[in-house]
């Protein structure tokens, strides 16, 4: 009888820790999936001039205007590094197309495009979801840049579609388009949070 509870005993420690390491498992190629995830996906980030309900107001018609510009620049890119270098080079053309609809709005001001490097939270999208981490983005601020600010995708082109979005990597695309890994995306939001580095 004791040996039989011995046995049980045995037994279900290795059938936890068997459990352990499979889970631990799944966690990196879930964390690997992530990082390739954000080393593949260019994001647009536009910061308002204020919060008032206006400048908000503004901040997305700017908006429609760059995606606009940038699917066009970037309709032949076949990856991320490609449609970053043709963001980079046509700076002064995206802050000429935001700075023409402030204009024609009414609302001339300064308009600064950059390309950045920074944590953007987990982000939700019609039909996707993007992983919490570093991105590469292109960064548009009007005016003082005094207002929340508002975040996509330039590519793939999740902004315009979540349907058009794809990644060379079928896990990529499984990750971005499932919806079922909210709890892995939150243990992913949390781990970045504490450690301030990529996964």
């Amino acid at each position: 009888m004791e040996r039989n509870e011995d046995l049980c005993r045995w037994f279900s420690l290795v059938l936890g820790l068997v459990m352990a390491f499979t889970w631990a498992a799944g966690q990196n190629r879930f964390a690997a999936v992530c990082h390739q995830v954000r080393e593949d996906t260019l994001r647009l980030h536009i910061v308002a001039p204020s919060d008032t309900v206006a400048d908000q107001s503004l901040k997305l018609r700017v908006r429609d205007a760059v995606l606009q510009e940038t699917a066009r620049l970037c309709k032949n890119a076949q990856d991320q590094e490609a449609a970053k270098e043709i963001v980079a080079a046509s700076l002064p053309q995206i802050a000429h197309t935001a700075g023409r609809v402030l204009s024609m709005e009414g609302r001339p001001m300064g308009v600064k495009a950059e390309m950045e490097n920074g944590y953007f939270t987990t982000a939700h999208y019609p039909g996707a979801t993007l992983p919490a981490g570093s991105y590469d983005a292109l960064r548009i601020t009007l005016g003082e840049g005094k207002g929340h600010n508002w975040w996509c995708c330039l590519y793939p082109a999740l902004c315009l579609s979540a349907a058009t979005a794809s990644y060379a990597e079928e896990s990529e695309n499984a990750v971005v388009t499932s919806g079922g890994f909210e709890v892995r995306f939150a243990l992913v939001e949390w781990w970045e949070k504490i450690t301030n580095k990529k996964v």
